[in-house]
């Protein structure tokens, strides 16, 4: 039956109403031409409307710029979504809808970022209407922007500002992503840590700004590749950064710009197991990596490095 409706509703929305755009869901319904690439956003023309009302909440008169991010992958969002569309927004200021599904860190990072007066967070079951609406593309590769290395740092600062937080630098951090259910460093030995003034920390545990402070004291970074490469925009270029890759290199900082942000290096580990989580093309990337001498050489070296 729930099918049904929304087989039905979706109908109404393709079909119905005069207005330029209709937002349900991931869906948008126009009957204007579309010239961006956004795999997140389901593009329907409607070719023909009916004079029927519709049921939507009105978001009519101006024009905004729409921000759909329905992931929990901080990196998708990131990447893919945001920096395209703030490259855009930052020369042409803008309200912006947003509908991310009521993610808390997702939503307190982008009130860091742009006013919160400017932004206008969607329910993500209510249909809307739109007089006029900006998309921008979705994007992945950084480093097609030439000014790429500029704007994420902007994008840190404002939000070091924004929160009150001060770079003071003199800790060495290990992420392990051990509070996630896959691509976790296991067996982390608590005594090489207390023994090189290492300090392991939970960032997907944190608010926004507890996590900003946190990576705003980091003089070194080891982490486990994943998501957390949006780690790297909070540091800074003299930062040691060490990311533990299981089975091969597969370093999204490296393949999108962002191991530029700071002295990057790459650890590859075969020292693996298999991870009930996998959700890769190639599950072996998503495997566990278990603490070992060689990550602990790596990580002397990287602090050694620092000194």
């Amino acid at each position: 039956m729930r099918k049904i409706r929304e087989f039905l509703k979706n109908l109404m929305f393709s079909l119905s109403g005069n207005e330029n755009y209709i937002l349900y869901q991931n869906k948008l319904f126009t009957n204007q031409k579309i010239a961006v690439k956004h795999d997140r956003i389901r593009f329907i023309r409607r070719w023909i409307t009916l004079p029927l009302n519709l049921n939507t909440q009105e978001l009519k008169g101006e024009e905004f710029y729409l921000l759909l991010i329905h992931t929990d992958n901080i990196a998708h969002f990131f990447h893919d979504v945001f920096f395209p569309f703030y490259v855009q927004w930052r020369k042409n200021k803008k309200r912006v809808c947003v509908s991310i599904k009521g993610d808390r860190f997702q939503r307190e990072f982008l009130e860091s970022v742009i006013d919160p007066e400017q932004l206008i967070f969607l329910d993500y079951e209510t249909p809307y209407s739109f007089s006029n609406l900006i998309l921008t593309p979705e994007g992945r590769d950084l480093k097609i922007y030439p000014e790429y290395l500029n704007i994420c740092r902007e994008i840190r600062n404002v939000c070091f500002a924004k929160h009150g937080i001060i770079e003071a630098r003199d800790k060495n951090l290990i992420y392990g992503r051990n509070e996630l259910s896959r691509k976790n460093l296991l067996d982390i030995d608590q005594q090489f840590l207390k023994e090189n003034n290492i300090e392991q920390v939970f960032l997907s545990k944190l608010s926004f700004r507890d996590y900003l402070s946190t990576l705003a004291q980091a003089k070194t970074f080891t982490y486990m590749v994943g998501a957390g490469v949006f780690n790297l925009l909070f540091l800074e270029p003299k930062v040691k950064v060490l990311e533990i890759n299981p089975h091969r290199n597969n370093s999204w900082a490296q393949m999108f710009g962002m191991s530029n942000l700071c002295e990057f290096n790459v650890l590859v580990s075969q020292n693996l197991v298999n991870s009930s989580a996998a959700t890769q093309d190639e599950t072996i990337l998503d495997s566990h990596v278990y603490f070992d001498a060689k990550i602990e050489s790596a990580i002397k070296t990287l602090i050694a490095s620092n000194n």
